[in-house]
């Protein structure tokens, strides 16, 4: 039960927001947003493979996120609250390690699969406020 709040708290006050604000800004899904992340996740895991082998394997997963980005952007998609909380884990892990060592890079991987996976658990979107709206109007003087 702990790991449900804290899962929630994580996403309601650092994930969901700005995930809500790109999705209104830019007229996408929040389904399309997280296959752009773990695209993005994917070629940031192609850019650091440091072996041919790890070359090899994140080019294939890139290719496959970039096919499921672009044939499937809007379809529904699930996360798992057990997936969420180890890369948590894992980013607080690697963050820990920079401060330490200064090495700072591989970071935003971790980053880019939070972002992907708690775009997936927002059921809706609301939609974007008009500013418009929200001045207020001035009122002829009645007499």
């Amino acid at each position: 039960m702990i790991f449900a709040k804290i899962d929630h708290w994580i996403g309601r006050t650092l994930f969901v927001p700005p995930i809500v604000k790109f999705c209104q800004l830019t007229r996408q899904t929040q389904f399309a947003v997280s296959r752009l992340f773990w695209f993005i996740a994917a070629l940031d895991g192609f850019y650091r493979a440091e072996t041919l082998l790890g070359s090899i394997l994140w080019g294939v997963v890139s290719l496959l996120m970039m096919l499921s980005a672009a044939r499937r952007a809007d379809s529904p998609t699930i996360s798992f609250m057990f997936f969420r909380l180890l890369a948590v884990v894992l980013l607080l892990l690697d963050i820990l390690r920079g401060i330490t060592t200064n090495e700072w890079a591989g970071c935003e991987f971790w980053f880019f699969v939070l972002v992907a996976e708690y775009a997936a658990i927002i059921r809706t979107i609301p939609p974007k406020e008009d500013t418009r709206l929200k001045t207020p109007q001035k009122q002829a003087p009645t007499s």
